[in-house]
């Protein structure tokens, strides 16, 4: 089973409407009203349960035993849901029970991820992921999850990978759900519509900003990104675990 995952606003909704379109249901309905969705009602629940233990207890034990025959019952090839980065006793209890497990797993810068979102705030804010901190380290704690485990795993960018169909391709087809290149390809160029990016990085927007400025030399665009960019310590340590554990295991 494929798990699509990654932070909100980050093209989770995209890829799982892509294998809906290829036809693998990943179950859940569709919001018109935040263009996102697709999210499958039980799966959702687990890891809503999940998280809620795991942040009072660090564990899943009571959530896992509850719910370890749904989980090996769920008949998907493909599941899409943010949570499963909340924290890494979600993957693990998933893997645990499913040892058909792969992730295809979204990043997005956070800042532009928090920024979109906070557009939506009535579906999409959650407290303790409303910091660029938390999604960082979310990040590296998902990426030592899926490498302490060995679970099989691909890595895409947000937005740059809009424009990535041929990486895309490659990803589903080494995550084990193969699909046709013409029609996928056909398929993707007709869901990408990068009109809805409303916030990038710093390097793509300064690059829209040279651009304009080369076609309109008399407009002057100011980049809109973050300054506040400080060190996170302990974000950084975490992924040089994750870094020497693939090293160990090369």
């Amino acid at each position: 089973m494929l798990v699509i995952t990654g932070p909100g606003r980050s093209g989770t909704s995209m890829l799982a409407q892509f294998c809906c379109m290829m036809g693998s249901n990943t179950g859940g309905e569709w919001c018109e009203e935040i263009d996102a969705g697709l999210e499958h009602p039980v799966v959702a629940r687990i890891n809503d349960a999940m998280y809620r233990e795991a942040r009072i207890t660090g564990t899943v034990a009571k959530s896992l035993a509850e719910y370890r025959d749904a989980i090996a019952a769920l008949d998907l090839k493909v599941v899409k849901d943010p949570r499963f980065t909340y924290h890494p006793a979600i993957l693990r209890a998933w893997r645990s029970v499913r040892p058909d497990l792969t992730v295809l797993l979204t990043y997005r810068n956070p800042e532009m991820s928090i920024a979109s979102r906070n557009r939506h705030k009535k579906f999409l804010f959650v407290k303790r992921k409303s910091r660029p901190e938390a999604l960082k380290c979310d990040l590296a704690d998902t990426v030592e999850t899926l490498l302490d485990c060995g679970v099989p795993h691909e890595i895409l960018l947000f937005p740059n990978l809009l424009k990535q169909y041929d990486v895309v391709y490659n990803a589903f087809h080494k995550l084990g759900m193969p699909i046709d290149r013409e029609a996928g390809h056909e398929a993707w160029w007709a869901l990408v519509d990068e009109g809805k990016v409303h916030f990038r990085g710093r390097a793509e927007t300064e690059a829209v900003a040279a651009q304009s400025a080369a076609i309109n030399p008399t407009t002057t665009i100011v980049p809109v990104f973050p300054t506040n960019k400080r060190p996170f310590a302990f974000c950084h340590r975490l992924m040089e675990r994750s870094a020497a554990l693939l090293a160990r295991r090369t």
